[in-house]
């Protein structure tokens, strides 16, 4: 065992004394004597705060939904728009659509509310719906998730009434209308305002409005006033840009934001031991793995794949990058998503490691380049695996930069970080799909065609054998090494009420109130 990993594992023990040490939490809890009346007298003198502030990590660079591909963009956009439908306790519930039906395997009829209104003034029709539908299949940012959409065919009944057309079966096409780039936009403000202005000042149905967009500092958003689904509770919601996750740790402890995002495992223990603020921590559908190239020679030996994963100890690992918040992910979709099958654990065995690197002909070891986007998880996952593949002879070599300066440079992937963030199967599972490309380049057709097959089924009991056997297959034939299932971390003063927590951070914050 080398120094790294000597020191890796007594940081991990170290932690778990400390852990030992600390003080038990308390919750705050009525005296069971309290009369009805000094309840009531109570809840009176509540004074509420006419704006709630978020510390976000990430500024937007459009807050169009169609031109959209990153969560952080539609965690903001989700206050701003409605889809047709959402997601929810796993099942599709009506927003903007009241109900819908199939008239067969490649038509679907939705049937919209007749009360909604856009930011604009303008009532949202039918026509909104399918110019929605039409730029997002033009978009380059979401045309690949409305690949099936056939719009041509796709025809408004009536003002409230559309068939959706599809050019094949895909039963994934009601995921796709949940998402981010299903938000519908107003038809008139997009023509009137063009794509570009839309995308500062977007109009949609939702709770709230951009009332001013500072860039590098904030978007503030006011209550609409004409949402369908009543006034917002609290007045406006700021979204403060704070990259550093120390410093939203920070910002949440001295009271100048109320909610902080994205908070890192380094300062769950710390938000954990303020008195004015607390952790809400729910599963997501994040998770990280490594990714092998398939075009690259030295990894297309499945025994050399093989060897990589025995030599890494994932429990060790998952305990610390992530302590408590986040499980080793024995399986190739996150544990909460559609069809996720648990798979048995991959023993760490670094002797096995050696003894299949030598098979392979690597006896005396081998190089990789590792690539690795900026950001201290990843570079901490990169750095523990590195220090463990040097124990069965892998020197891996760390290269810190970003995907879009790596490939400008022209290198190509051998292994890498990668963290994905979906809850369909059709979208975890597209990154081994040949047409993806990306890092894994696996042209494997077994994988193509069922995922092809996969979306095509309705019937659920067929559906999950496909899925089954595909999980199984990409199980055994490791063009990756899934790690770790995270979780969702916010911090939250204890001031605010009525905060549902969201597995992607898609938290509608219309109901939400924070008292002085």
């Amino acid at each position: 065992m080398n120094k790294v990993y000597q020191l890796l594992v007594s940081i991990l023990i170290f932690s778990l004394v400390l852990g030992g040490c600390g003080s038990s939490s308390t919750t705050a809890t009525t005296e069971s004597g309290q009369t009805e009346a000094a309840t009531t007298e109570a809840v009176a003198e509540k004074t509420f705060k006419d704006t709630l502030t978020i510390a976000h990590w990430e500024e937007p660079a459009t807050l169009d939904p169609q031109y959209s591909n990153m969560i952080s963009w539609f965690i903001v956009e989700k206050n701003i728009f409605n889809g047709l439908l959402d997601y929810v306790n796993d099942e599709y519930v009506p927003v903007l659509a009241t109900s819908w039906e199939n008239l067969d395997d490649t038509h679907i009829r939705f049937h919209l509310r007749d009360d909604v209104t856009f930011q604009n003034g303008e009532p949202m029709t039918a026509a909104d719906v399918y110019f929605t539908l039409k730029r997002a299949t033009e978009s380059p940012k979401s045309a690949s998730s409305y690949k099936t959409l056939d719009i041509e065919n796709t025809k408004i009944v009536d003002d409230y009434t559309i068939d959706v057309a599809l050019t094949m079966p895909d039963e994934a096409f009601f995921n796709t209308l949940s998402s981010g780039r299903g938000y519908i936009v107003s038809q008139k403000a997009v023509e009137e305002m063009g794509e570009a202005e839309f995308a500062r000042n977007p109009v949609g149905t939702g709770p709230y409005m951009v009332s001013e967009w500072v860039s590098g500092t904030e978007i503030k958003l006011t209550a609409f006033e004409g949402y369908y689904a009543g006034v917002a509770q609290t007045p406006n919601v700021i979204y403060k840009f704070i990259p550093e996750a120390s410093n939203r740790a920070i910002e949440l402890e001295t009271g100048d934001v109320d909610v902080a995002l994205n908070i890192a495992a380094n300062d769950v223990e710390r938000v954990r031991e303020m008195e004015n603020a607390d952790i809400v921590m729910v599963p997501s559908y994040r998770y990280t793995t490594l990714t092998m190239s398939m075009q690259d020679e030295i990894l297309q030996d499945k025994r050399v794949r093989e060897a990589l994963v025995y030599a890494i100890d994932k429990s060790l690992l998952v305990d610390v990058v992530y302590g408590d918040t986040a499980d080793v992910l024995n399986g190739v979709m996150p544990t909460n998503a559609i069809g996720y099958k648990e798979m048995t654990p991959t023993e760490y065995d670094p002797e096995k490691a050696k003894a299949l690197l030598a098979e392979a002909g690597y006896a005396d070891g081998l190089t990789l380049d590792f690539q690795v986007d900026p950001g201290s998880e990843y570079l901490d996952i990169a750095e523990i695996v590195q220090s463990m593949w040097q124990d069965v002879g892998v020197t891996a070599n760390i290269i810190t930069m970003d995907r879009p300066s790596y490939l400008a440079q022209g290198y190509n992937y051998q292994i890498s970080v990668r963290a994905g963030n979906a809850n369909h199967p059709s979208n975890i599972l597209i990154i081994y799909d040949s047409a993806f490309g990306d890092r894994i380049q696996p042209n494997d057709a077994y994988i193509d065609n069922a995922l092809n097959e996969f979306r095509q089924i309705y019937d659920d009991a067929k559906r999950k054998e496909v899925l089954d056997a595909l999980q199984d297959y990409i199980w055994d034939i490791k063009y990756t090494i899934p790690l770790a299932h995270t979780k969702t971390i916010y911090g939250v003063s204890n001031n605010v009420e009525n905060f549902v927590p969201d597995p992607l951070g898609l938290v509608d914050w219309s109901q939400v109130t924070v008292t002085e």
